[in-house]
């Protein structure tokens, strides 16, 4: 990482009272959860659109192949 990069985690774990280690740990976490959640919500959206569109048997036909 450059050092503006470097400089700017230390200055936002200080913020919290945290290492560097602990923010970017605890960022990371947050990332990927926001990540997994809309994953799950466009999955979601997508197969609410298939619903609306093919049966149930239809789509669980294809997902099956």
């Amino acid at each position: 990482m450059s050092e503006e990069v470097q400089a700017r985690i230390q200055c936002f774990a200080a913020a919290e009272q945290k290492t560097p280690e602990e923010y970017l740990q605890q960022a990371i976490a947050q990332a990927l959860a926001r990540d997994r959640s809309l994953r799950r919500a466009r999955l979601e959206h997508s197969l609410d659109e298939l619903l609306r569109t093919y049966g149930l048997e239809e789509v669980t036909v294809a997902a099956a192949r």
